[in-house]
C-alpha cells in the first residue's frame, strides 16, 4: 500500500487509531504500510472509502485522489463535456 501511511499521517492518525476505524489490528495496517501484506479487495474499499480516494490512487497508479462520477456533474457540465468529446483533434 503505497499511499497508506501517506494518507494516514495526513490525517494525523496512529496505525492503531486507522486500526480501529478499519476493525482491524495494528499489526496489520503496519504490515500494510511496508508491503508486508495486501488487503483484500473488501478491506481495499473500505480503505478508499475512509480517505475518499480513488483504488487507482490508494494503490499508487494514479496522482488523481478521487475520480469524478457522472452524478457529481450538473446537467450543464454534462452537457459540456458531451460537446468537448466530440470536437475533432
Amino acid at each position: 500500500m503505497l499511499r497508506l501511511k501517506e494518507l494516514r499521517e495526513q490525517l494525523r492518525l496512529n496505525q492503531e487509531g486507522l486500526a480501529v476505524k478499519l476493525n482491524v489490528s495494528q499489526s496489520t495496517i503496519s504490515a500494510y504500510e511496508v508491503g508486508e501484506r495486501m488487503p483484500d479487495l473488501e478491506t481495499l474499499i473500505a480503505i478508499a472509502d475512509f480517505f475518499h480516494v480513488s483504488l487507482d490512487y490508494l494503490a499508487g497508479l494514479s496522482d488523481v485522489k478521487q475520480q469524478i462520477r457522472q452524478s457529481d456533474l450538473t446537467a450543464d457540465e454534462l452537457e459540456y463535456l458531451y460537446t468537448y468529446r466530440q470536437l475533432s483533434n
